[in-house]
């Protein structure tokens, strides 16, 4: 077959002058060829292997069994002797046990034992009694081995030994000839002997399985040299051919009689000796046909000595004579070799005239032949060729030269081809029955897996020695193929055609139906029938009508498959099912008045035909019900649901489809409690999502009251939803998966998730575009009535999804609040919703249900604290003047800081206390120590209508009591590890704030411009900055020297230090100044003082300090 798939596109390339192209698909497909029959060839070469090595193991056998009764004859005798003659010698010996570890050595030691004599190793059947292999050792068992603690003396082991094996050496060598003692060293070293052998025999020989080349194959099988022989006659003949013509003046005519005489001579020659030497004959006369076919050939191509038609008669004489003589001689391979030149003889003689009727009538006066000799022989291949070349040929010649005006003339012609070779199916089918009855398979199982029913179609249908599979479809394709390009110029031609095919195919399974024997055949012809009566129905009729009527025979063909426990019937009414439901999706198309517009009877019906099928599999069929139907049922399920979600596009418009869109969502949801199939999960997320597309592409001209009153009856709709898909149902399948390893989210629940966002934001814009105009009190209001709605109902229905949904509340209302007044002013009525918030975030955080993380407390207090600071900063900062609109931006932070600490022992602060003490309090003032460096280091303002008084001002006052309350409430809220820079830092804030007080002070006082660079020009500044930090230097060592704390003491030292290098290296440039003298005279005194008063406190009272 595969040399056939070689040959076919050689010959078209040669009659389309493409004989490169011709080569290369011809390769292409031997090499597909070759790997498909690669299966069959390696289990044909197994069984042959297995079979080889049986009949090796039975000629070891009965060697074996040879080696045994020599061994019963000559070996006994000498075993009784040696157990007597070791019996004398040990009757006075003294036996105890030894422990099992110590190592004993036998009697016949390494030393004292014989050669080995060389051994022919003998292997033992698999599928025989173990036979013991012959040994190379000697025949003598040894006996028990003696502990060395109860042997007298080792001498007289040792002259045991001697004295035993002087006497009967020669008997033993004799006798290990024969024996073949039974141990596992012995049975490796067998192994290991036979695997040795094969090695070596496949070193010497080659290395490379010729069997796996077919052409290396085929020249090795029978006999190579006979082949070989001819290969090279044929190549010498040739070479003394060209020879001759270069050399000898013989006419050209003399030279073809001549060639056509050998060809003769060798069939004549090959008939005489097939008698004797079968396959010797058989290649001598398949030489000499093709000599004679080759030479009427060239006769016609290389030298026109002859016209066309006498050269094809001869080349079809050719093909006869060849044929008898394989029917004759019951040669296959010369059977199809003669079918091959019978095909290729019109291609070959071909003059380009175009007279089609007469290759068409050859071709079926051959094809004729073919039927004929399978009447008498199951020759497969055989068929395989004529069907193959005919069908090609026939193929070729229409996709050059047909016409619609050739139809009449060339469809009997299809027709006698395709019954002819159907007809050939079942000749081969009932030929290869009689001579070989397995027609008794099992039938598959009603819950079969598609792996079960695959197989069962293999083992039923695709039997080789009962039925044909290539040839009957092969014939089926192709024959409907090309009529099918015959009639595609006619209306409904082809559908025709295919009922045509199927009442043919109908009447030859009823005219099997008496014979028992040939029910795969008659199966076979249902199946067709069946299925052409499917196809016409699409070449008929228009898409609706196919997919109404594929429809019902699915649901038709599903039920009776279902009472009759037939998988097949099952998978085949699915499969054409979703074929329907397929081509029902190119039926719709973008409406006006309506979102689609489409056929909706055929909806309906598609509808309800998956429905129909799905039902009848859920109740009756669910249980025990194989993967593939399971997800074939899964299949047309979604597609009934996807086309119930279609049918109200054709009705409605957006709004419409909304409200009907809920509804299925609801629905689904529903459906996926009863059924617990992801399926209907998965199509109400999908519904939701079209909701929010359907929303989003309605154009609001405007929003006046009830505008979107669609929404308000969807959002209920989509709660009941994702309620239903997060009951506590669903929970109950979760938790009894929390002992396994994989403890992932139901489906369900993430699609009740996204349902319950989805309500959310629908409710939500509905609520909130209803009222137009200004600013209003309720556009920052609208998401409170409904959180807190939610809430209660939360608490109404125990939902804990709900109760976690609530929990979304504060970061979606600040990105409404902060985004809606990036657009509008503030407004003291904005305060209202924000306290609303404020008090309502607390109480969801407070439920117990809600079961808040950590993290979104410790968002929350950002968010309320950005929001408060927005409010208080932009709205009250903007209508006050001087510092007290700085000030505006501290008082939340400051308010939240005393807040938190002073409230931490309440229930709530004290069950978070992570959040809101050890987490908020420290960010409070982390924000109040922001606002003072900001306010510290911006252009200063004046407390309008108070003065501007130092130290006494309200900033500096602020800064003072943030400082005083820092290291009151910040250690006890501070981690350990930050606690001891605590004291520090806000030393630093501290200097800080004095620094800039005095630089407020001359700003004010003596008018010089808030700028660092103009402010570090006056030295009347820098002197009081170095008086300023000299009298706090002072005060830090004096306090120090007090209390015995020398790091107070140390910073206020470094910090004087840091003062008399400023005075050196600042002050000191003014030299005329009266600041500098000042300055200098002041911090000296100073130092002086401090010296005196507060010298550095000892070492070891201050580490005293520290333990305490």
């Amino acid at each position: 077959m595969q040399y056939f798939c070689l040959l076919i596109p050689i010959l078209i390339g040669y009659f389309l002058d493409e004989m490169t192209v011709g080569v290369i698909f011809g390769s292409i497909l031997w090499l597909f060829a070759r790997e498909l029959g690669k299966p069959r060839q390696e289990e044909r070469d197994a069984k042959l292997q297995n079979l080889e090595k049986e009949i090796e193991l039975l000629k070891q056998r009965l060697t074996a069994l040879e080696h045994e009764t020599v061994q019963d004859k000559t070996g006994v005798g000498q075993a009784r002797k040696l157990r007597a003659v070791l019996s004398e010698h040990t009757d006075n010996i003294q036996t105890t046990p030894a422990p099992l570890h110590e190592k004993v050595e036998p009697l016949v030691t390494a030393d004292n034992a014989p050669a080995e004599p060389h051994v022919e190793p003998v292997a033992t059947p698999s599928f025989s009694t173990p036979v013991p292999p012959v040994s190379a050792e000697p025949s003598v068992q040894p006996e028990p081995a003696l502990h060395a603690d109860s042997v007298e003396t080792p001498a007289q082991v040792s002259a045991i030994q001697e004295d035993v094996l002087e006497q009967d050496a020669p008997a033993l060598l004799t006798s290990s000839e024969n024996e073949v003692p039974m141990s596992s060293e012995n049975i490796a070293e067998t192994a290991d002997a036979k695997s040795s052998e094969t090695v070596i025999h496949k070193e010497e020989g080659f290395d490379f399985k010729f069997s796996e080349n077919p052409i290396v194959a085929w020249f090795l099988r029978g006999n190579p040299l006979l082949k070989t022989g001819i290969v090279v006659l044929f190549l010498g003949l040739a070479f003394l051919l060209r020879y001759a013509s270069e050399r000898i003046h013989v006419p050209v005519e003399m030279r073809y009689l001549t060639v056509a005489g050998a060809g003769l001579a060798a069939v004549i020659g090959g008939w005489k000796l097939q008698s004797r030497k079968r396959e010797y004959g058989l290649v001598l006369q398949g030489f000499g046909v093709a000599v004679m076919y080759l030479t009427a050939l060239a006769a016609l191509k290389l030298h026109p000595l002859l016209p066309a038609p006498i050269v094809f008669v001869l080349m079809v004489a050719m093909v006869v004579l060849m044929a008898l003589l394989a029917i004759r001689q019951n040669a296959q391979i010369m059977a199809q070799v003669a079918l091959v030149g019978g095909l290729a003889a019109p291609i070959l003689v071909s003059d380009g005239s175009g007279n089609y009727l007469v290759l068409f009538s050859y071709l079926s006066l051959l094809n004729a032949g073919v039927a004929a000799i399978a009447w008498f022989k199951a020759w497969r291949p055989l068929n395989l060729t004529g069907f193959a070349g005919s069908f090609s040929i026939a193929a070729l010649w229409g996709m050059q030269s047909y016409t619609p005006q050739h139809f009449a003339t060339t469809e009997p012609f299809l027709i006698y081809h395709w019954l002819l070779y159907t007809f050939i199916a079942y000749l081969f089918a009932r030929r290869k029955l009689t001579e070989n009855r397995e027609d008794t398979l099992a039938p598959v199982a009603d819950n079969a897996t598609l792996e079960e029913i695959w197989n069962s179609i293999c083992s039923h249908g695709l039997r080789v020695h009962v039925l044909d599979h290539t040839l009957l479809f092969g014939t089926m394709a192709a024959a409907f193929g090309l009529q099918y390009r015959m009639v595609e110029h006619w209306p409904s031609a082809d559908a025709f055609s295919a009922l045509g095919f199927a009442a043919v195919y109908g009447l030859a399974a009823l005219m099997l139906k008496r014979q028992q024997g040939l029910y795969i055949l008659r199966q076979a012809f249902v199946a067709l029938s069946l299925l052409f009566l499917t196809l016409a129905v699409p070449l008929y009729f228009e898409r609706g009508n196919t997919v109404i009527l594929w429809t019902v025979e699915s649901a038709l063909v599903y039920f009776f498959g279902l009472r009759q426990q037939r998988p097949h019937m099952r998978l085949g009414a699915l499969v054409v099912y979703l074929l329907a439901a397929l081509t029902q999706l190119s039926g719709y198309q973008e409406g006006g008045s309506t979102i689609l517009q489409g056929q909706w009877f055929t909806t309906l019906l598609t509808l309800f035909g998956g429905a129909a099928i799905y039902l009848q599999w859920h109740l009756y069929r669910r249980k025990g019900s194989a993967h593939w139907e399971q997800t074939l049922q899964n299949a047309a399920l979604c597609a009934a649901l996807l086309y119930t979600s279609i049918l109200p596009l054709l009705f409605f418009a957006e709004r419409g489809s909304i409200i009907i869109f809920s509804a299925l969502v609801a629905a689904w949801a529903f459906c996926r409690g009863k059924g617990k199939s992801d399926v209907f999960s998965t199509f109400a997320l999908g519904n939701a999502i079209f909701i929010l597309l359907f929303q989003a592409s309605i154009n609001n001209e405007s929003n006046g009251f009830l505008t979107h009153w669609h929404l308000f009856a969807a959002a209920p709709l989509l709660f009941a939803a994702a309620y239903m898909l997060q009951y506590s149902r669903v929970q109950t399948e979760a938790s009894e998966n929390q002992g396994k390893q994989d403890q992932t989210l139901p489906f369900s629940q993430i699609a009740g998730w996204a349902i319950l966002v989805i309500a959310l934001m629908l409710g939500g814009f509905a609520t909130y575009t209803q009222w137009t105009g200004e600013e209003t009190l309720f556009i920052e209001l609208w998401a409170l009535p409904i959180f807190t709605a939610l809430l209660l109902l939360a608490n109404r229905l125990n939902w804990k999804e709900l109760f976690q949904t609530t929990l979304a509340f504060l970061p979606l209302f600040a990105l409404h609040f902060i985004g809606y007044h990036l657009e509008h002013l503030w407004t003291a009525a904005a305060a209202l919703p924000l306290a609303a918030a404020t008090v309502l975030n607390f109480v969801i955080l407070n439920n117990r249900q809600t079961n808040a993380p950590i993290g979104l407390h410790k968002l929350n207090i950002i968010l309320i604290g950005i929001l408060w600071s927005l409010w208080a900063g932009m709205y009250v900062g903007y209508r006050l003047d001087g510092v007290w609109s700085q000030l505006s931006w501290l008082a939340v932070p400051l308010i939240m800081w005393v807040v938190f600490h002073t409230q931490r022992q309440r229930g709530f602060f004290r069950r978070h206390q992570a959040s809101y003490q050890h987490f908020a309090l420290p960010i409070a003032a982390l924000a109040a120590a922001s606002w003072m460096i900001w306010t510290n280091f911006s252009t200063p303002f004046q407390p309008v209508p108070l003065p501007y008084i130092p130290l006494l001002n309200p900033l500096e006052l602020a800064c003072a009591g943030m400082l005083w309350f820092a290291l009151k409430s910040l250690p006890e809220a501070l981690p350990a590890e930050y606690r001891r820079v605590n004291a520090p830092g806000v030393a630093a804030l501290a200097f800080m704030v004095i620094s800039a007080g005095v630089m407020r002070l001359w700003h004010f006082y003596d008018g010089i411009t808030w700028r660092l660079d103009i402010m570090l020009q006056s030295f009347g500044l820098q002197a009081s900055l170095s008086v300023v930090w000299a009298v706090t230097a002072i005060i830090l060592m004096v306090y120090g020297n007090r209390r015995k704390l020398r790091p107070f003491w140390i910073t206020g030292a470094a910090l004087m230090a840091i003062v008399v290098i400023k005075l050196f290296l600042i002050e000191l440039s003014n030299s005329d100044g009266i600041a500098r003298i000042a300055s200098f005279i002041i911090v000296g005194i100073l130092l002086l003082l401090v010296g005196w008063f507060a010298p550095v406190p000892p070492k070891a009272v201050e580490n005293e300090e520290d333990k305490v």
